[in-house]
Order: C-alpha cells, then structure tokens, then sequence
C-alpha cells in the first residue's frame, strides 16, 4: 500500500467513540491519520449510527480527506464492526492473516479484506507507518508506528489505565509478554491505546502492565502451592476479592486461565479435571 507524498501537514486524530466496551471504558478510540488529500482510519469501533456521524464530524474539523483504507487491529466487537457505517466510503479493509477470518466474520457481509504482514510500510504523504504483528490479546494484532512521530497506536496491547484482558481461545499470554517487551524496545514519545486518553509516558505503562502480568502469575503460583488445588473460577475469586465489577468477571476469569496456560507451557502447574496445582 503505496501513498505519494503530498505537501500538506499530517494530523494523527485520536477519536474516542461510544462503544458497548467492558467496564470502566465506554468508548473505543478509532484514529485518523492524514492531510486533506489522503488519510487512514484505524479501527472502526462499533456497528452504530454515532460511529458514521463521529468520524465525519472529525474528518470535516480536522480537514481531512475521507480514508480510502481502514486497517483493523483486530476483530473483536468495539473494533472492527464499525466498518459497515462507513461501506459508503469504498474503502480497502487490511488486517493482518492470522486475524482474516475472525475479522470476516465481524465484518459479514463485508467479505473483502487485504494483508498487511510484520514489518510492512505504509505511507501517507511523507509519513511513513510500520506495521507491526503484535498477538497477546488475539492471535492477528496489528499495531502502527510512526518512527517520525515517536507514537506507537496500540489497539487493546495497552490502555490508558489498568490492563487489558488475555484469554483463551483468541488470547495467548507468552505472546502477549513478549509483545510488551518488543514494544519496550521502540522509540517512543508516547501511545494511543484502543481506550482512553493518549498514554504520555509510554515505557511506564508497559513496565506497569508487565508488572502486573508478572505479579498475578506469583500470586497464582502462591495460592496453588496454599490451597494444593483449585479451579479457575475459585482462583479468579482469591485474587480479586469481590473487588471487581460483576460485568467484567468472567474476562478476569479468562486472563487467570491464560496465566495458567503459560504457567502449563512452562511445566509449572498441572490440570486434573478443572483443577490446577502446582505440578510435582
């Protein structure tokens, strides 16, 4: 995907739009990037009305050109649909391989989508984008960054606050620590995460995220070596103590079982039925 360059100032807009996302956020950041002539939209938030008229209110303040291509850093429900609202602008949807089929099934009856791959180029103008394959938190994760601009444009790998959830089937917890940590590795001013405001202080909210990866894995391991065992359900109630919100248990719950599918990789924890403990 090859843009000619313009001479004409690039804007990197961060739209939130309302979305039936999982709690605390209620909305979905979608992003333009582009001048008058050309632009890009990443991600598509929710198939709704306010998706459609959010997105023209923006393009129309910012004086931006409507995209011609939406690239989706995944399929799930607050991300990807929206593109139905926006068929009008004939655009070509790209998502990475390994998300292809979930995003058609998103998507539906849109049924086109093209591939962008690790380690591809975009450019808008003279704006140069790198894609990047980023799983953890589903298999075909996409993230753009801008080198120039020092931004990196996260999808759901990073929020503005707390941490995103990772779970079977689509999630993948050593996928997603090792995601961090090439993340770690970028030049960066600062994140625009698939929720909430833009993240100022980048290598902070992945240490922070890592961390807490980290610690609920130690917490996991600790409370299998007191009880002796315990299934998914009882562990995910030990570690947060009521101390969640109901709506979001079960996706608690799904990341606790990823954690625990790592810790089964690495041979250390056992399942037995649905009960885990420390493997002997």
């Amino acid at each position: 995907m090859k843009f000619m360059p313009l001479h004409n100032p690039i804007k990197i807009v961060r739209i939130p739009i309302s979305t039936p996302t999982l709690w605390p956020n209620t909305t979905t950041n979608c992003y333009l990037i582009g001048n008058k002539q050309e632009s890009i939209l990443v991600d598509a938030g929710y198939d709704q009305e306010i998706t459609k008229e959010e997105l023209n209110k923006a393009l129309k303040e910012n004086d931006l050109a409507i995209p011609k291509s939406i690239i989706l850093t995944h399929s799930h429900r607050d991300h990807a649909p929206g593109v139905r609202q926006l068929m009008d602008w004939s655009p070509v949807i790209y998502c990475h391989p390994k998300e292809k089929q979930a995003i058609l099934k998103a998507i539906f009856p849109v049924h086109t989508v093209s591939m962008l791959n690790d380690g591809d180029v975009i450019h808008i103008a003279d704006l140069e984008i790198m894609i990047i394959h980023s799983p953890g938190h589903t298999p075909g994760m996409l993230n753009l960054y801008i080198p120039s601009k020092q931004i990196l444009l996260a999808g759901d790998n990073i929020l503005f606050e707390g941490t995103t959830w990772i779970g079977p089937p689509e999630g993948d917890m050593s996928d997603y620590i090792h995601t961090l940590e090439r993340l770690q590795h970028l030049d960066l001013a600062k994140i625009g995460p698939g929720h909430g405001e833009w993240v100022e202080h980048p290598y902070k909210q992945i240490e922070f995220v890592l961390n807490r990866r980290l610690y609920r894995e130690n917490q996991i391991q600790s409370l299998l070596l007191k009880h002796q065992q315990l299934t998914s359900t009882s562990l995910t109630e030990m570690i947060y103590e009521k101390n969640i919100h109901p709506s979001v248990f079960e996706v608690a719950k799904k990341t606790t079982e990823a954690h625990l599918i790592k810790l089964m990789k690495e041979g250390k924890v056992s399942l037995h039925d649905s009960w885990y403990s420390i493997h002997s």
